[in-house]
């Protein structure tokens, strides 16, 4: 996984020396794409473990408003959460418990000139089933020298569906090619998995297309050339969260832990476009999550191929 990384990082490297380079505009209308998310190459390896996510979008040709720029999008995605204490078999001492989740998140959105709708529902299992606790045994044995954590007492087998909504409204402050824009992102989450109320404020400088067709926020139907980093910071407020407290219905798994209701986060990205690929590359740092946790911070490699 660690080569992998690398290998996004090198590419993204030559594609931003070679970007004087010229091609033909074009339309992609589709777009599949690789995340993934992993603290290991921070040196931890804890809380938020890793994630790995792949992505289709598609633009739709007949939407549901007037005049948006409307996008559809199915995620298939596994996330690793684990205790700091990974090889103690106390149970009394983790901070959290150990959970694996697989999911399907399926999103529709629509770009205007200034504010982007986007709505999303998903539906995933907890436990055993979701095969993170394999997968991460695994990937240490085999790929990374260092002791596997121990995977015990994980959550037991759940079924999880959520929704999510976002309402973004963007100001642009200064045009290309040294654009400067703002964004406020109000977010809301209701389901067994999580229940939030958030608010992100981002900054964004370089040059980047319209908001209808950007990659800041995953948007297709332009490929010109995009560099351009991000600084966000965001406020939290969560009533529940399935993967601490178990599920929201009914959970009888050993290791449950007290939520904290206050969480602050803080990114950096850095995006490029060149044609038909997009590259991305950030960091994320959170705050405690659980009682008696601590602060946690990874990042995030991505790359998309439009077609």
């Amino acid at each position: 996984m660690r080569k992998s990384c690398l290998v996004l990082l090198f590419s993204l490297i030559c594609s931003v020396v070679c970007g004087q380079q010229q091609y033909d505009n074009k339309i992609y209308k589709s777009q599949i794409e690789l995340r993934h998310d992993n603290d290991f190459f921070l040196l931890t390896d804890r809380y938020y473990s890793s994630g790995l996510y792949l992505n289709y979008r598609t633009v739709l040709e007949q939407g549901f408003t007037n005049g948006g720029h409307e996008q559809f999008e199915f995620q298939l995605s596994q996330e690793i959460f684990t205790p700091s204490q990974t090889q103690s078999t106390n149970i009394a001492e983790f901070d959290r418990s150990y959970a694996g989740y697989i999911g399907l998140l399926s999103k529709w959105s629509a770009g205007f000139e200034d504010h982007l709708l986007e709505i999303g529902i998903s539906a995933g299992l907890v436990g055993p089933s979701s095969g993170a606790g394999g997968f991460q045994r695994w990937y240490h044995n085999t790929l990374v020298i260092s002791d596997s954590p121990i995977w015990v007492n994980e959550l037991k087998n759940s079924f999880h569906t959520n929704i999510y909504a976002s309402y973004l409204k963007e100001w642009k402050l200064a045009p290309n090619p040294f654009g400067v824009r703002m964004a406020i992102k109000p977010n809301i989450a209701v389901g067994s998995r999580d229940i939030f109320l958030e608010t992100e404020g981002l900054m964004q400088f370089g040059r980047r297309n319209i908001l209808g067709s950007t990659i800041a926020y995953n948007r297709l139907g332009s490929n010109s050339r995009e560099i351009f980093f991000t600084l966000r910071f965001a406020y939290r407020k969560v009533f529940y969260n399935g993967l601490i407290e178990g599920n929201l219905f009914g959970d009888n798994s050993e290791v449950l832990r007290e939520l904290k209701t206050d969480l602050y986060r803080l990114g950096f990205d850095f995006n490029h476009r060149f044609d038909g690929n997009d590259y991305k590359f950030g960091v994320r740092f959170n705050t405690a999550e659980s009682v008696g946790s601590k602060s946690h911070k990874y990042i995030q490699l991505a790359y998309g191929f439009g077609f």
